[in-house]
């Protein structure tokens, strides 16, 4: 633990580069044994953790894969093509096609039960996960609805007209606004509590879910904050247009690693773990910068 925190610290890492996909690589989503990305290329590719290889390509979406996440057993993505795919995750079976936004899907989040959805149409939609039912249509932003969240029953969702909403699931009303980036946002986490939020101001802001206060501003990159991976503690990673990911420390605000000179072009999408940072770019590179080579991470990860 005491060396992993050092590397942390020194930014010593194993850099791997995956390849395979045909064209941009806009989502990544990653654990103990594999590596899930989508593709402008319409592919959803899983790749094994370990040795780096492709082990399966998904093919139904007709556009861009825009947004992925899954668990233990499905998988939900969202594409240029307006739609929102269930997959069986085991046998990379599609079983729901769910068809409702009248232009692109740009982020997913699901829970047991519920399957949200956001759009370029400005709305955020509520799905049965069950039936794959519509149960709701939010409606409230005045630009494309970029990126969701969703943690019990609250929707947290970020949107091109510069505000973060927080949304009941059950009902659809809306709960909180958050005021303070001056240009659209592009990505947004939140773990209950705490809500981290990139823009085109080139900011990540760090907010009270409820009080709706901003409680930090962290301050680096040098153009739009396209990604953030945040997931509770003081750790947060960001992926921009300028082409670096950055490792930041929400309670100090502090910038404590800057990864640059990896990627060639705009960084899409960043995940991390207590080992290791994926992201993924235009430059149709899925990065794995490993924290943990040769460290024994039976009981950490």
């Amino acid at each position: 633990r005491l060396e992993l925190d050092r590397r942390w610290a020194k930014g010593i890492s194993q850099v791997h580069t995956i390849t395979g996909h045909a064209d941009s690589v806009y989502c990544v989503q990653y654990d103990g044994d594999k590596i899930v990305t989508g593709s402008r290329d319409r592919t959803i590719k899983i790749w094994d953790s370990r040795t780096l290889q492709c082990m399966r390509t998904l093919t139904g979406h007709e556009a861009s894969v825009l947004c992925l996440k899954y668990d233990s057993t499905t998988m939900v993505t969202g594409s240029s093509d307006s739609s929102v795919i269930v997959w069986d995750l085991a046998s990379g079976r599609p079983l729901q096609k769910l068809v409702s936004h009248t232009a692109g899907v740009l982020d997913v989040a699901f829970s047991d039960n519920h399957i949200v959805s956001c759009s370029k149409d400005c709305t955020i939609k509520v799905w049965d996960r069950a039936t794959g039912k519509l149960l709701r249509t939010m409606v409230g932003h005045r630009g494309p609805v970029n990126a969701v969240q969703l943690h019990g029953d609250r929707i947290v969702s970020a949107s091109g007209d510069s505000l973060i909403k927080m949304w009941d699931v059950k009902t659809g009303s809306l709960i909180r606004t958050f005021a303070g980036h001056t240009r659209g946002l592009a990505c947004v986490q939140f773990d209950g509590k705490t809500i981290v939020s990139g823009s085109s101001d080139q900011l990540i802001k760090v907010w009270n879910s409820e009080s709706g206060q901003c409680i930090q501003t962290l301050k680096g990159h040098k153009d739009l904050v396209r990604t953030l991976h945040f997931a509770g503690g003081r750790r947060a990673v960001s992926g921009s247009y300028d082409q670096t990911v950055k490792v930041w420390d929400i309670v100090t605000g502090e910038c404590t690693l800057d990864l640059k000179d990896v990627h060639t072009s705009w960084v899409f999408d960043v995940q991390f773990s207590t080992s290791r940072i994926v992201s993924t770019s235009q430059d149709q590179k899925i990065v794995v910068w490993d924290f943990g080579q040769g460290l024994d991470l039976t009981n950490i990860d």
